[in-house]
């Protein structure tokens, strides 16, 4: 499939926001045989948006249909509040076996992320976040159940060390769930698609040599972008304390430092560029915790990754080869 984006096909994509391209762009993509196909669907708790530039209308919204089944799959797969869900029964029983590689791929994801983080990342941290929702006075007596050194895979069988110990993968799994419906668009034949949840995406196709165009949002401006950059097969994603926050001056929101309890308290937001969208989430909830010195030399080391910070008075930082304008 062969369509330029030069100075018409603009796409913009940020938690809350529509994806779309002007009247200009429709209608030369209509000229040249292909459509722009957009839908919106609500999983996971958030919006997801569509685009696929497509020969066929009909085809394009069967292969959205197609892809919105593989996640819901995925999003089963990951939700530890159903019981007979491979992450419920390890949560219940310690243990669960016979487990879809998808989540062992996750797991182990989560696992390398904690490593190179020292803890920073840790998908065991559920108890203290189950704690802190419920108001409960014991949540930092359980920081010493969260260790992701504790947290194991052997075959596909996962288990957990200590009891009481659970899992959360809340800060990977959403990503993880763009990319298997990414690869489904893709498996179809679609090769010029953008897939967004919530602020997590990716970009893929560039016809011509063209790129994506993805506005990041501004923590403090509703609607407003902090900074545009340009995208081209690539993931990204954004963790913010604006999303999700539980005091006016956002001192407290979702994200939780797994080695103290509390939300971390110098970043507004962190953007991350990388391969995928796993790895994007879980580097820019990573980076939230980390702050500027210790994200960015993290981002440093790893290939094909980037980053741009926002500490809560604004100030902006970004990796060396993070593109802007």
């Amino acid at each position: 499939m062969t369509i330029s984006r030069r100075d018409f096909l603009k796409i913009s994509a940020i938690a809350g926001a529509a994806i779309g391209m002007g009247a200009t762009a429709r209608k030369l993509i209509q000229t040249n045989g292909f459509h722009k196909v957009s839908e919106t669907h609500q999983l996971m708790g958030t919006i997801i948006n569509f685009v696929i530039v497509a020969e066929s209308e009909n085809a394009a919204h069967d292969a959205i249909q197609d892809t919105v089944d593989e996640m819901r799959r995925l999003i089963q797969m990951y939700d530890y509040r159903l019981a007979d869900s491979p992450l419920g029964r390890l949560n219940a029983n310690g243990i669960t076996h016979h487990t879809f590689p998808e989540l062992i791929a996750t797991i182990q994801q989560s696992l390398h992320f904690s490593l190179l983080s020292q803890g920073a990342f840790d998908v065991t941290v559920k108890p203290v976040i189950d704690a802190l929702q419920e108001n409960r006075s014991d949540w930092q007596k359980l920081i010493e159940l969260v260790d992701y050194r504790q947290l194991s895979v052997n075959g596909d069988t996962v288990a957990l060390s200590s009891p009481g110990m659970s899992v959360t993968l809340d800060g990977i799994a959403k990503g993880s769930v763009v990319d298997g419906g990414v690869a489904i668009l893709r498996q179809l034949g679609f090769e010029d698609v953008l897939v967004e949840a919530g602020g997590d995406m990716m970009a893929k196709g560039s016809p011509n040599g063209e790129a994506w165009r993805v506005g990041i949002a501004h923590p403090r401006a509703r609607g407003e972008f902090i900074a545009k950059i340009s995208v081209q097969n690539q993931a990204v994603a954004t963790s913010g304390d604006y999303m999700n926050y539980f005091s006016d001056d956002y001192s407290s929101y979702h994200i939780i430092d797994p080695r103290s309890g509390k939300s971390p308290s110098t970043l507004a937001s962190a953007t991350v560029i990388a391969p995928s969208v796993a790895e994007a989430d879980a580097l820019s909830t990573t980076l939230m915790v980390l702050g500027v010195a210790d994200g960015l030399a993290l981002i440093e080391k790893l290939p094909d990754t980037a980053a741009l910070i926002v500490t809560k008075d604004l100030k902006i930082y970004r990796s060396v080869n993070f593109p802007i304008g």
